[in-house]
């Protein structure tokens, strides 16, 4: 691999991995901001919450012993009820809580309701059943008391607090106290009143435990106290909303890391690749500068010798004198014409001007040149071209600049066609200038920078034609600086064609100057005939 090529691999290659690394860093960044994120919103959920989380805990726990207290003292009643003596003190003077739907005292055979305790009318599905349901409870060894038992039925599960009654009479078996529970009642009229209208906790039905719930006791245990959906719901907004604005200036700051990596990455990538151009212009303008000095001092060391004797000898060496002379002229004119440029100190003065003479006589002036360096070339213009408001040097040296690069850029086919005509871009009439050329073409890559100063294209058959990067770019700006549009088209091996557009000036009543009204382009019946000049032994190779 050629060095040059090498190295360009090498900065490419350095450049995609250090763009894989910020994309790394970047990413990387983000992550570390999202994981903050989160482990911030779950703080923040979890201190807003405990409020709540408290609170229902505390209510789990005083439901538990109010209950606990209320059945207690039900069963002593009940117990006193169904131990006493009838005539001895009056019976139910107990205030049994609203959540007791009955009370039955069984002997092991029977189910009798306790004398004492009003049961009421209500239909009770379990009477029938619960004797056979009751005994295998009835042998449990030390039972607590009270205990809570479930029995299940058809009709659903019912919940009975049970508790042994000393027998009356010596050997007889021992009896059950038992009362029925209702959950619904007990929820209604023991926990309900705990929970004050518009509170942040609520009762819910669930079979698994939420975050921030509690679990009720038996009968209740398929219960639970958890926040409301309302006050869950303000606390996800709260904690929305602390987290963005402790957020956003980290994420500010993190987009501005992002924004000042990415200019600097960006900024140090144009310094260099603007020092490696200056470098490269340093070296190419050196080679260009030492090859035609070589020569003219070649041929004046012969011309001074006196060996040479033939006059058309002389002739011929003073015309390659010339000819390098005028090469560096030119080369330097660029220069210094690039210098300006840079400095903002080039000026054009524009005058109205017969274009079609002006490049005519510039295409003359070249064509020793193109005759000596063989190529096949033409001259075509069309009759009545409008003047153009423009600076004869600039236009001049725009139309050698491109005339260089066809030769320069020319291989075995060398072939140029010069070619004016009128042309109307953007509402403006004007004169178009085509420079053909059949050279080895300019690659798709490159051709949005070519325009660019000191860009040579990373091709070895461009840097092995030399070259100092100033030519197309100096043509760019002379053309916009005159109102007109340069643009190329161009295919590798088959050569390229350089277009400039100059607006048409027409002259007033006054006599001043002033860019023409937009017309219509002219139809190719309408067009005059062309001028045209040819040289070479056969102008139409292009087809």
């Amino acid at each position: 691999m050629p060095p040059a090529s090498f190295h360009a691999a090498a900065r490419t290659l350095t450049r995609r991995i250090a763009g894989f690394w910020m994309i790394v860093l970047a990413l990387g960044l983000t992550l570390v901001g999202v994981v903050l994120s989160l482990q911030q919103a779950r703080t923040l959920v979890v201190r807003l919450m405990a409020p709540a989380e408290l609170r229902a805990a505390h209510l789990a726990e005083t439901a538990r012993r109010i209950f606990h207290e209320e059945l207690a003292a039900a069963l002593d009643a009940a117990a006193r009820d169904a131990t006493s003596n009838p005539d001895d003190s009056p019976a139910g003077t107990f205030p049994f809580p609203a959540w007791l739907d009955a009370a039955y005292v069984w002997d092991g055979k029977n189910l009798a309701p306790l004398p004492g305790f009003a049961a009421g009318s209500r239909n009770r599905p379990w009477e029938g059943s619960l004797p056979d349901r009751l005994r295998p409870v009835v042998k449990t060894p030390s039972p607590p008391d009270p205990w809570i038992v479930r029995v299940e039925n058809e009709k659903g599960p019912y919940w009975f607090a049970l508790r042994r009654l000393s027998p009356l009479q010596p050997h007889a078996p021992d009896r059950l106290l038992v009362l029925h529970l209702d959950p619904e009642r007990l929820q209604e009229n023991l926990i309900a009143p705990l929970l004050p209208s518009g509170d942040m906790l609520e009762i819910a039905e669930t079979d698994a435990d939420s975050p921030w719930s509690q679990r009720l006791f038996p009968p209740l245990q398929s219960r639970v106290i958890r926040p409301t959906s309302a006050y869950a719901a303000e606390q996800r907004r709260t904690v929305f909303r602390l987290v963005a604005v402790q957020l956003a200036l980290p994420a500010l700051a993190l987009l501005m890391l992002l924004a000042a990596m990415a200019i600097l990455v960006r900024t140090a990538r144009r310094e260099v690749a603007l020092a490696e151009m200056k470098a490269n212009f340093v070296a190419d303008v050196s080679h260009e500068l030492k090859t035609p000095l070589a020569l003219i001092h070649l041929f004046a060391e012969t011309l001074q010798s006196g060996k040479i004797q033939s006059e058309e000898k002389k002739r011929e060496y003073y015309e390659v004198i010339l000819r390098e002379c005028s090469r560096l002229t030119a080369m330097i004119e660029n220069i210094l014409d690039f210098s300006r440029i840079d400095a903002g100190r080039k000026e054009y003065r524009p005058e109205p001007i017969d274009i079609a003479r002006l490049v005519r006589e510039t295409y003359e002036t070249y064509t020793a040149r193109l005759d000596h360096e063989g190529f096949e070339h033409r001259f075509t213009a069309e009759e009545g071209l409008p003047p153009v408001a423009a600076d004869a040097g600039a236009i001049k040296q725009a139309i050698i600049n491109l005339l260089d690069n066809a030769v320069k850029y020319s291989d075995e086919e060398k072939s140029l066609h010069v070619e004016l005509r009128r042309d109307v871009r953007r509402g403006r009439r004007g004169v178009l200038i085509s420079i053909h050329d059949r050279g080895i073409g300019i690659r798709p890559e490159d051709r949005a920078r070519i325009f660019d100063g000191f860009y040579r294209a990373p091709d070895e058959r461009v840097r092995a034609r030399g070259g100092a990067g100033l030519g197309l770019r100096l043509v760019r700006h002379i053309v916009e600086c005159h109102g007109g549009a340069l643009d190329v088209e161009s295919r590798l091996v088959k050569g390229s064609t350089f277009r400039i557009f100059l607006p048409a000036a027409e002259v007033g009543a006054a006599g001043s100057d002033r860019t023409g009204p937009p017309a219509a382009p002219p139809r190719e019946a309408d067009r005059p005939n062309q001028q045209e000049t040819q040289h070479g032994s056969n102008p139409d190779r292009r087809g």
